[in-house]
């Protein structure tokens, strides 16, 4: 199961998304699925979208970009496990926990 944290000031998890087929849009604006309140976003500033071989994220057009370890987003960009994602002022970490590292017996996931 793949997730987004919003990391707060102390890179501690300060809000967790659950990333599904459905496409994940974050941004400041209502339209958005995740909105964050960061005036140096877009009102939709970037997509998280699963494809067969993993995820990506998409950057839509936003003014000051999507960075993923580094990397500017544009347009697109694969997501790897504990990818760091800076959008405005605000910090990401994406998540992907690969089905080895699943308990397969009743317990609770790993």
């Amino acid at each position: 199961m793949a997730s987004l944290c919003l990391l707060d000031d102390d890179g501690l998890t300060a809000a967790l998304w659950e990333l599904g087929d459905a496409p994940l849009a974050v941004g400041r604006g209502t339209t958005a699925d995740v909105t964050i309140s960061d005036v140096t976003l877009s009102r939709r500033h970037f997509l998280i979208i699963q494809q067969k071989d993993g995820y990506v994220l998409q950057d839509l057009a936003s003014q000051n970009g999507t960075y993923v370890a580094g990397k500017r987003a544009d347009p697109k960009l694969a997501l790897r496990h504990h990818d760091c994602i800076a959008a405005g002022r605000t910090l990401f970490l994406f998540s992907e926990q690969s089905p080895a590292h699943q308990k397969t017996s009743g317990g609770p996931k790993v």
